[in-house]
């Protein structure tokens, strides 16, 4: 039976109920041979006590006297006694056709005062239990090999099997007996048939064994193929199988070989985007194939545990790496493979990966504690965003519990109105003028105070709060505007993030025309930053919901512009009206000829495109010289304002009697 034709996940099951069916087939044959020896060896007895009684009823009278003396002459003097000559033609006589080719016997001391090998007359048994045992009236038997003497061998000798016999003279009486009869009965045609039954209830019993375990198999590989149903994006094996393989590694691992174990847990993420804008069949090819680039990555083992999440198996038996670097070297491998685009039914979607990784050494942790561990990290890993990897260390589940903590309070936050926007205005490159501004959130903690949205924005993206939250900030920020339009100026215009989640919302189109209804805010006064990573995660379908709220009069800007995956063409199809420098490279662009010529090819690509161009980060003079000088038409910093509530806001923008640029329709 080759076990390679059962599918993976039951080889080992399927070999040990071989195994064990082979093992009750012996095992049957085993007890049937036993069972049978048994029959025989008590038989063989009986009669062997027969035999005894017939030669001591009619050898005992005539020679009993004789017996007697030998027991007084010393053992080496009992073969030269001169009755044994008799005695030895006399039970000749008496055991012709009986089967029996040798006869001791013994007097009550335990020497062999005859026997039909006459080397072994005088022989001392004293210390032979089976002797003394019928010497006080205990018969025994059992079967040995022998040659054709009767002679016991090696066991390998397998010329005769023989059943040895000690019968005490008076047969069915107690206490010290005159005589023991030692007796050898040929039965190897008795044990021949015995064997050959033996090996016919062997071959039925197997027989039978393989047939279950042929229906067995069909089992097996029915419910293999049942689950195959269940996972037939990937075809890998699942979480249970993962940690029978790691177990079954840890078990046979031998003591004192160098060996470190873990889980690198990879997430795909934003698959409920990806389905929401493409279709269920796309989200599974990049499950699909995303499970192929995977399976080159490491011999040991690749797993499905579920949703968005593959388990690849770490093995390693060098140990020569510190665990640091071989995480490191680990997750990039994977990240690597991830790096050009997905491609399903024409849409190129490019992966968002988590990797969480834990190790261990040898049998110190279990298979299931280091999949927790590797889970921990990995939840730690998106919240540091797209193409983040992160080594579990002990007290990682301490952030873990904090967080579940934070997202109670961030609901009490929702429902107890603790969340408010502030705002940071926009100045014009040239004059400074305010022309306009972006809402950004923060939450008024009760004990903590003003937390900024860094603690409590990737918490609120990955339970999906962040919808109606953000729904929140877009509904005061618009109404705030039209209130600022009337008391500031009336193109005054306000800036507002759409997160991720909010574009995978199907309604997100329908709640932003309500909330621009409810409002009375014109579109043109609104503009909705979105990632650069997040266009080029999703380009299509960002680019049909973008054009539509294009459609409805809102402007759009790509936010951090710089740091994400975009491609020229890519962002020559997105509609797209402003660009927003990442305050990375404006931070340094005044000193760092690097940060600079990426500031001015970011400029002159804006001019290329016919885009309005904002720099975020501006702080000092210098930025703000450096930036208006490669082409920015507006500024946001440090240096004009931090972010303000509406009341400071008020009180630094209300009494303005510059007029706004044109500039802030764009």
């Amino acid at each position: 039976m080759d076990l390679k034709s059962i599918p993976t996940r039951y080889q080992t099951p399927a070999a040990a109920m071989f195994a064990l069916l082979l093992g009750a087939a012996w095992l049957t044959a085993w007890g049937w041979k036993q069972r049978a020896t048994d029959v025989v060896i008590e038989r063989e007895l009986q009669r062997s006590i027969a035999v005894a009684t017939s030669l001591s009823n009619v050898l005992l009278p005539r020679y009993l006297d004789d017996v007697r003396r030998a027991t007084r002459t010393p053992a080496a003097a009992v073969g030269k006694l001169d009755f044994l000559k008799a005695l030895g033609e006399d039970v000749t006589r008496q055991v012709r056709g009986q089967r029996m080719i040798k006869v001791k016997i013994y007097d009550p001391r335990g020497v062999v005062v005859y026997s039909t090998d006459e080397r072994e007359i005088g022989g001392d048994q004293i210390g032979n239990q089976a002797v003394q045992n019928a010497l006080v009236g205990e018969a025994h038997a059992k079967l040995v090999r022998g040659s054709n003497s009767g002679e016991v061998v090696d066991v390998d000798d397998y010329s005769r099997d023989l059943v040895q016999a000690f019968v005490p003279a008076n047969p069915g009486t107690t206490g010290k007996q005159d005589a023991v009869f030692e007796v050898y009965a040929d039965v190897s045609a008795v044990m021949a048939d015995v064997r050959q039954d033996a090996h016919t209830v062997w071959a039925v019993a197997n027989l039978a064994g393989l047939t279950v375990f042929g229906v067995a198999l069909m089992i097996l590989r029915r419910a293999e193929e049942a689950q195959r149903r269940k996972d037939a994006v990937t075809g890998l094996p699942g979480r249970e199988d993962a940690i029978k393989a790691m177990t079954e590694l840890q078990k046979n691992h031998g003591a004192g070989e160098p060996l470190r174990v873990g889980w690198l847990i990879v997430g795909v993420q934003r698959l409920r985007q990806v389905s929401a804008a493409y279709g269920h069949r796309v989200a599974d090819e990049v499950l699909r194939q995303a499970g192929i680039r995977l399976s080159g990555v490491r011999d040991a083992g690749l797993f499905r545990l579920g949703g968005e999440a593959f388990a690849l198996l770490v093995v390693d038996r060098e140990t020569t790496e510190g665990d640091e670097q071989l995480a490191e070297r680990l997750a990039r491998t994977v990240i690597e493979r991830f790096e050009s685009p997905i491609e399903s039914d024409g849409h190129f979607i490019i992966a968002d990966l988590a990797v969480g990784i834990a190790l261990g050494r040898g049998r110190m942790v279990g298979p299931d504690e280091l999949m927790n561990r590797a889970e921990v990290s990995l939840t730690e890993a998106k919240r540091q965003g797209t193409g983040h990897w992160l080594l579990y260390v002990a007290g990682l589940e301490q952030g873990v519990r904090e967080r579940l903590q934070s997202l109670r309070g961030l609901r009490e936050a929702l429902e107890h109105k603790q969340f408010q926007v502030y705002y940071q205005p926009l100045v014009g490159a040239k004059t400074r003028d305010l022309v306009g501004c972006e809402a950004l959130l923060r939450w008024k903690h009760p004990v903590k105070g003003i937390v900024l949205p860094d603690a409590f924005i990737p918490l609120l993206e990955e339970t999906g709060l962040i919808v109606e939250v953000g729904m929140f900030v877009l509904r005061e920020a618009c109404r705030q505007a039209v209130v600022w339009r009337k008391e500031i100026h009336a193109a005054f215009a306000v800036s507002v993030n759409l997160s991720a989640r909010q574009f995978a919302d199907p309604d997100l189109l329908k709640r932003v025309r309500q909330i621009l209804d409810e409002t009375r805010l014109p579109a043109d006064a609104l503009i909705v930053e979105v990632t650069e990573t997040f266009l080029a995660l999703e380009p299509d379908y960002a680019a049909s919901v973008l054009a539509e709220l294009r459609k409805m009069g809102i402007a759009v800007a790509i936010d951090d512009f710089g740091v994400g995956y975009s491609s020229l063409s890519s962002l020559r199809r997105l509609p797209v009206d402003i660009l927003k420098i990442d305050r990375s490279f404006v931070s340094q662009a005044p000193h760092d000829p690097v940060d600079a010529s990426i500031a001015q090819a970011i400029a002159a690509l804006a001019r290329g495109l016919r885009l309005t161009l904002v720099a975020e980060g501006v702080e000092t003079e210098a930025h703000a010289e450096f930036t208006r000088g490669i082409g920015c038409d507006k500024l946001q910093g440090f240096l004009f304002a931090r972010p303000l509530d509406v009341k400071s806001f008020e009180a630094a923008y209300r009494p303005a009697q510059d007029v706004l640029s044109r500039s802030i329709s764009a």
